[in-house]
């Protein structure tokens, strides 16, 4: 998640925007489904159409726009262009589990994600988690296991359960890692580079990418595949970021992690109500199990684990012998420069 400003706790609109993201993100199987396309040249158009809508938002506002562009040339926009790769493979997965899970189960699963960024943030950045966060990420694993129902499958159906689960896990994996690669790009550059640029870069990097699917995925998209196409890509992806990084820095990070979880709620509705998937006793419990554990890590969480890292005093970092002065980041415990200031 990119946080730029101090939280208001206040802001109920800033909720109500956010709990409408989430719903949007919800939806999102429905569209990718309904186009009729395979998920590659999915991928490919949702890309282009996000980045053309949020490019015209670009245009509308020269400082931002002046931004976008000192970016793109930098070697921050490289790496971002890198994490928009890790991003579109997330979808590409996502997109290719729905055609072996559900787009409820799916989503459900793949809400698990937050346990796996908080190993990779641990592993590459340097980050510590609270102990309970083992407990939960327990929970969470049960919740997986009860949605799945491996009990329930056999033959060429437990080896599509199997694929659709390993898929899902694999995306959220991939997921995690375009946050650290963006948290540890936001770490060194000053000024980080807005949510709207990095999200830019990274659908035209995913345009790129998966341009080649138009020639070597045989495809046909109807009228009407044409029509959900392009609200996924105008609606479900360049309004949805408007509209979720417009709230995210007027909301405490508690908020935001307990708020994520309208999304998956979401997807099970759609599913319910579309497909008429119906949702056994023990999925409920399942999905019951992930959402407590994501809403426990994030309400057990010390705030200091929550917070980002203030920037490093210019004074002290020099007194420590930072060569960089105020592009680090203090301790999220004390106010030693994370790289060139440790003990």
């Amino acid at each position: 998640m990119f946080l730029d400003r101090a939280p208001d706790h206040r802001s109920s609109s800033a909720v109500a925007l956010l709990c409408a993201g989430m719903v949007m993100s919800g939806t999102i199987g429905y569209f990718v489904v309904e186009s009729g396309a395979p998920p590659l040249v999915v991928v490919f158009w949702r890309c282009v159409i996000g980045a053309c809508g949020l490019l015209a938002v670009i245009g509308a506002r020269p400082g931002t726009r002046k931004e976008f562009h000192a970016t793109a040339r930098s070697r921050s926009g490289i790496v971002l262009a890198g994490s928009g790769v890790l991003l579109i493979a997330n979808w590409a997965l996502m997109f290719t589990a729905y055609e072996y899970l559900s787009i409820g189960v799916a989503t459900v699963i793949f809400h698990v994600e937050p346990f796996i960024l908080l190993g990779l943030g641990a592993l590459f950045l340097h980050e510590r988690f609270h102990r309970a966060t083992l407990g939960w990420a327990g929970l969470g694993f049960v919740g997986i296991v009860c949605v799945a129902q491996p009990w329930t499958a056999a033959g060429r159906e437990a080896g599509a359960l199997v694929l659709g689960v390993g898929l899902t896990l694999v995306a959220a994996t991939v997921y995690a890692g375009s946050i650290v690669v963006v948290r540890a790009q936001q770490g060194r550059a000053r000024p980080a580079p807005s949510p709207l640029v990095i999200i830019t870069i990274q659908l035209i990097a995913g345009a790129v990418i998966t341009s080649p699917s138009l020639v070597v995925t045989p495809h046909h998209v109807s009228a009407t595949g044409w029509v959900h196409l392009v609200v996924l890509g105008l609606v479900n992806t360049a309004v949805m970021y408007l509209i979720i990084y417009t709230a995210y820095p007027r909301l405490s990070t508690a908020t935001i992690g307990v708020l994520a979880f309208v999304y998956p709620a979401a997807a099970v509705v759609v599913d319910l109500i579309v497909y008429g998937t119906a949702i056994t006793i023990a999925q409920w419990v399942g999905f019951i199990a992930i959402t407590a554990a994501g809403i426990g890590q994030v309400l057990s969480t010390p705030r200091h684990l929550n917070e980002e890292p203030a920037p490093c005093d210019s004074v002290r970092a020099t007194a420590q012998g930072c060569p960089r002065g105020v592009s680090h980041d203090r301790w999220r415990a004390g106010s030693r420069c994370r790289r060139c200031c440790r003990d």
